[in-house]
């Protein structure tokens, strides 16, 4: 399956590569999400539209399970989150 936003990672991988317990790349996104914009530092996979990306995401496991609309963020706004957690931690 194409990827049309290969390289943009989950809240989920973000947790994981910080050895972080879930909900926390979550919130840190939650806080920083005034200042970012929708479709150039994030996407939400509406789970009607994009059902089957979704899907194949899980299959990978690079979702939570629970993930009814996931959200990908492009690398920069990660790289933003990770500083926003180690500047918290």
């Amino acid at each position: 399956m194409s990827e049309p936003w290969a390289g943009w990672l989950s809240l989920r991988e973000l947790d994981a590569e910080l050895g972080a317990i879930k909900g926390t790349a979550f919130r840190a996104f939650k806080r920083l999400l005034p200042r970012l914009e929708e479709e150039r530092d994030f996407v939400v996979l509406d789970h009607t539209r994009h059902a089957a990306l979704a899907a194949h995401l899980h299959a990978q496991g690079r979702l939570y399970r629970s993930s009814v609309n996931p959200v990908l963020l492009a690398p920069a706004a990660a790289e933003r989150l990770r500083e926003v957690l180690r500047d918290s931690g």
